[in-house]
């Protein structure tokens, strides 16, 4: 699961088509250091929103992988539809962590609860406060 096929990342329009190919096929999980080096990526925000759209299919997610969604939901310097986008996906992987027995470890790992509930002590748009908001109900 330390696959990493993207190269370089300023050619993002091969790393596009890279995404979808691996997406159709169903080869997402098995390339998660990747997407994870694209998450951190600051240099295109239209790959960073990919991966956050293509991500919750992830049945399997790394802990890893839940840190780096996370990150973005807590990075005051990243725009707002990116970190909705991203409570959006942290949802859906915590969900499937959840549904199996074996990964109840990882919610432990990542204190995901603690920095959303210190984020929602801090002033935010309406939207973002509701997206972070509906993150913590489902983590519940």
């Amino acid at each position: 699961m330390d696959k990493d096929p993207f190269g370089n990342l300023l050619e993002w329009g091969a790393v596009l088509d890279q995404l979808d190919e691996l997406n159709q096929k169903g080869g997402l999980a098995d390339c998660q250091a990747g997407l994870i080096r694209i998450l951190r990526f600051k240099g295109n925000w239209r790959l960073r929103e990919t991966v956050l759209k293509l991500i919750p299919k992830i049945e399997n997610p790394e802990t890893r992988l839940c840190e780096a969604v996370l990150a973005i939901i807590m990075d005051d310097n990243i725009y707002y539809e990116a970190r909705i986008l991203a409570s959006e996906a942290l949802q859906q992987l915590l969900a499937h962590c959840r549904s199996r027995q074996t990964d109840r470890a990882l919610l432990s790992r990542v204190p995901v609860a603690d920095q959303l509930n210190l984020l929602m002590k801090t002033p935010q748009p309406p939207i973002f406060f509701n997206a972070v908001e509906n993150c913590l109900q489902n983590l519940k």
